[in-house]
């Protein structure tokens, strides 16, 4: 077999790192002043690849290399399952299944400190059925906060309820923004292919869950020391929000979950979603036809090209992190890079994964204003380590798709808490009783992130469920290689 041609640098193989080292300290800033403007990120990277090609010794390689990046099967994959995500989470928000679960919490008739155990649960839900973080935060906490103000939640750990629950949404959701980039980014080693978003869902549940429980505990906890105010307004309130027929949209959630997490493609899976959700909101009156496409005066709107132009920008920012991680492996930088810490640092597969934990962590800290971002941004490290020390695609998904929806939660300075913050200082001046709260209020009240973060420390510690790649990319536990020996 003829050896593959290797991009050569000037000076070394590092130059390599250049076009990847710039996007990251331009998101880095960005972040940490507020303002992850996407585009500004396409722009990084853009700029980051045309400073790289000087430093390449041949420009016809680099680019090719480049192309084949933007166009790689990695890339394109994440992308068609984030347009198709899109399409399928507007159906669902059209259906009113916010709505839906507004009914149920009146129905269930609680308050104080139930209340935000059941805020925490109904966000968690949403984010599960839409598989965004971000519009569980804004949609959940415009109805969720006020009226739990009123029926006597803590209003910090409550807002906590709140973004721990878009958090659990994000690890859980087969089409959630994380599970696609950590699943569709873990290559297998001894075959083609990129780990599969259900079963990869299927084996961290178990930590997703027992963070939840942990969570949710505290959250009964701490949840009610605020006081009643008006027991009538907050059922006023959520009255306005009540639509029962939109539990129906729960169905379609569920299919999509099941159908992923038994190994149906995943595009079938969501497919398949898509047209129960439609069917069912046509048929029971949740939308009209015309909330999926409409064309009025020469604009074109509704669930499907509002969905699709929701995912763009970020598809963008994808293929060019692509494009710049192919160039460290095409370089050999990236193997320099791993080998290094396999000498210094990580040894042993324990190490592998305290190591993945680590970048995970710090990449969510760093970049903390998008944590999408920070997946991305950090998959091909993560990649590349776990490959090197045999870990089982699934494996190294599990601790990259739960760690990095920690900080990225809880930090004063993350997109998900200024976006919170955001939701509730547009809200002050239809509902005056609110509480003002700053970006450090929520820094130890998002229970499930801090829960997650921990407990996944402690997986990778203790090696509980750790998986190494087979022969021809099987699944073999720790425990069962052990014995084979």
């Amino acid at each position: 077999m003829e050896e593959k041609k290797r991009l050569e640098f000037r000076g070394s193989s590092f130059m390599a790192f250049i076009p990847f080292a710039i996007f990251i300290i331009i998101t880095i800033s960005l972040s940490f002043f507020n303002a992850a403007d996407q585009n500004m990120m396409i722009g990084a990277g853009v700029i980051g690849l045309l400073v790289g090609m000087f430093f390449a010794k041949n420009l016809g390689d680099y680019w090719d290399a480049v192309l084949e990046g933007l166009g790689s099967k990695v890339a394109m994959t994440a992308v068609m399952l984030w347009l198709v995500v899109g399409i399928y989470g507007n159906i669902l928000n059209r259906g009113q299944i916010v709505e839906g679960l507004v009914w149920l919490s009146v129905k269930i008739n609680v308050s104080g400190a139930a209340f935000t155990v059941a805020a925490f649960i109904f966000a968690a839900i949403f984010a599960m059925a839409t598989g965004s973080g971000f519009g569980t935060i804004s949609t959940m906490s415009f109805i969720l906060y006020p009226a739990g103000i009123l029926l006597g939640s803590n209003p910090a750990v409550l807002a906590g309820a709140i973004l721990s629950g878009a958090a659990v949404g994000d690890n859980l959701a087969p089409v959630s923004d994380t599970a696609i980039i950590a699943s569709s980014s873990q290559e297998y080693k001894n075959k083609d292919g990129v780990a599969d978003i259900g079963s990869t869902v299927r084996t961290r549940a178990k930590f997703v869950l027992i963070a939840g429980v942990i969570a949710a505990v505290l959250f009964f906890v701490f949840g009610g020391a605020g006081e009643a105010t008006d027991a009538a307004e907050a059922a006023h309130l959520l009255e306005e929000y009540q639509n029962p027929k939109g539990l129906l949209l729960l169905i379609p959630t569920i299919l999509v979950i099941i159908l992923a997490v038994k190994g149906i493609n995943i595009f079938a899976a969501l497919g398949t979603g898509i047209v129960a959700a439609t069917v069912i909101g046509l048929v029971s009156g949740l939308f009209p036809l015309s909330a999926l496409f409409s064309l009025k005066d020469g604009t074109v709107s509704g669930a499907i090209p509002e969905g699709v132009a929701g995912m763009t920008t970020v598809s963008i920012v994808l293929v060019l992190v692509v494009a710049m991680g192919n160039m460290l492996v095409k370089s050999g930088c990236m193997d320099a890079i791993v080998d290094w810490l396999n000498e210094t640092v990580i040894k042993t597969p324990r190490g592998a994964e305290v190591a993945i934990w680590m970048l995970a962590t710090i990449f969510g800290i760093l970049i903390a204003a998008i944590n999408t971002i920070a997946n991305i941004c950090v998959a091909p490290f993560v990649n590349a380590v776990g490959k090197k020390s045999g870990l089982h695609p699934y494996r190294r998904t599990e601790i990259l798709a739960t760690t990095i929806c920690s900080f990225p939660f809880f930090l004063p300075f993350g997109g998900c808490v200024l976006l919170l913050l955001g939701g509730i200082s547009s809200m002050m001046d239809t509902y005056p009783f609110l509480p003002k709260l700053g970006g450090a209020d929520m820094m130890f009240t998002t229970f499930y992130s801090w829960a997650i973060w921990v407990v996944m420390f402690i997986v990778c510690i203790t090696g509980w469920g750790r998986s190494f790649e087979g022969k021809n990319g099987e699944y073999v536990l720790a425990k069962d290689k052990k014995e084979e020996k």
